[in-house]
C-alpha cells in the first residue's frame, strides 16, 4: 500500500511565466516529501513550460486537445495519494498549505476543503476589486461549510473523487463549480484560510477580465444539465438572465423616446440596468468594509453581468446548432 497522502495535480497550457513558481511553492511544502507527489499533465504547451517543468526533476505528461477537466481525471488516474491536490499552475501555496488543509479532514464528513486566493501584492485595480468579491465571499471565517470552491487551490478525498466519477469532462469551464455540487452530496465542503495561496494569473484589466467571465459563463448552461438547477446558482445564472431582459427593453425604449421626442424610458432602463451591479458592489463593500472601492467594483460587476449575459447567448447559440 502507498504511504503517499496527498497527490498533487498541475495541468498546464504555456505556464512558462508562473509555472516554476507554483511547483516550488509545493516542492517547499513544511511537510515530508515522501509524503505527496507531484503530477503536471501539459496540454501541448509550445513555450518552455515543458523544459521548466523537466529542470525541476518533476516528470510532465504532454496530453494535447484535452478540456482541463480531462487532464485533472488523467492525473487522478495516476495518482497513488489519499487525497488528491488540484492546484493550477498560475497559483502560489504557502509553505504550510498540506499541513493546514489537513485540519479540516480532521472532520469525518468533510470530503473537500480549499479557498479563494488572494492577488499579488503590485495587483491592479481590477484584481484588487475582485480580490474583495472573493473576500466577501469567505466572510473572513477560517473554518466554514460552502457550496463551491475553485478547483485552482482545492484538496478532496479521493474517495469521494472517485465515487462521482470526477471532473465532468464534457464541460471546457465551470467544472469546478459542477464538482463541488456532486461532492456536495456525500459531504461538506470547508473554507479552509490556512490554505492561502496566491493566484498570479487573475485578470489584470477590464478586457481580460471581460474574456475571461465571458469563458467562465459558457459553461453555466452546461453544468445545469450537469448537476441540476441549485438556488445558490441564481447569482451567476440569474444576473446574466436579468441583463438580457432589461436590455431588449434599453434599445427598444431607445428608439421609442427618439420617436416620441423624449427622454423617459431609456433613463428608467438604466436605472434597472445599475440595480444588480449596485446591489452586489454595496453588499461586498459592507462584508469587506471597503467603501472606497464602491465605484471599482460597481464596475467590474457591471462588466461581470454582461459578459456572462454575453456567454449565455453564445451557449444557446452552440446548443441550438447541435
Amino acid at each position: 500500500m502507498s504511504n503517499i497522502l496527498m497527490t498533487f495535480v498541475v495541468p498546464v497550457l504555456n505556464g512558462e511565466k508562473y509555472i516554476g513558481r507554483c511547483l516550488s511553492s509545493i516542492q517547499n511544502q513544511n511537510f515530508q516529501e515522501g509524503e505527496y507527489e507531484i503530477l503536471v499533465l501539459d496540454n501541448g504547451s509550445t513555450d518552455k513550460t515543458v523544459e521548466i517543468v523537466q529542470h525541476l526533476g518533476i516528470d510532465c505528461e504532454i496530453l494535447p486537445n484535452l478540456h482541463v477537466s480531462a487532464l485533472r481525471n488523467h492525473g487522478v488516474l495516476k495518482a497513488r495519494g489519499q487525497y488528491l491536490a488540484f492546484v493550477d499552475s498560475d497559483v502560489e501555496i504557502f509553505p504550510y498549505w498540506i499541513k493546514n488543509g489537513m485540519v479540516a479532514f480532521q472532520q469525518k464528513e468533510v470530503v473537500a476543503a480549499g479557498c479563494f486566493p488572494t492577488v499579488p501584492s503590485n495587483a491592479t485595480w481590477v484584481q484588487k476589486a475582485w480580490d474583495l468579491h472573493q473576500c466577501g465571499r469567505q466572510y473572513f471565517i477560517s473554518m466554514k461549510p460552502i457550496a463551491w470552491l475553485p478547483s485552482m487551490n482545492l484538496i478532496v478525498k479521493r474517495d469521494d473523487f472517485v465515487a462521482i466519477k470526477g471532473f465532468a469532462e464534457e464541460l471546457k469551464t465551470a467544472e469546478d463549480v459542477d464538482l463541488c455540487y456532486r461532492l456536495g452530496t456525500r459531504g461538506t465542503i470547508l473554507i479552509n484560510s490556512g490554505m492561502e495561496a496566491v493566484h498570479w494569473g487573475e485578470a489584470p484589466d477590464l478586457s481580460t477580465f471581460w474574456r475571461k467571465e465571458v469563458w467562465r459563463g459558457l459553461g453555466n448552461l452546461q453544468g445545469v444539465f450537469s448537476h441540476g438547477f441549485r438556488l445558490d446558482e441564481l447569482p451567476s445564472l440569474g444576473y446574466p438572465v436579468y441583463f438580457l431582459t432589461v436590455l431588449p427593453i434599453l434599445c427598444l425604449g431607445g428608439v421609442f423616446d427618439f420617436f416620441k421626442q423624449q427622454f423617459l424610458i431609456v433613463p428608467i432602463s438604466l436605472l434597472f440596468l445599475f440595480i444588480p451591479p449596485f446591489i452586489l458592489s454595496g453588499r461586498t463593500a459592507w462584508f469587506t468594509k471597503s467603501f472606497a472601492q464602491l465605484p471599482q467594483l460597481f464596475v467590474l460587476y457591471l462588466v461581470y453581468g454582461i459578459a456572462r449575459a454575453y456567454a449565455i447567448l453564445r451557449s444557446l447559440s452552440s446548443l441550438k446548432m447541435k
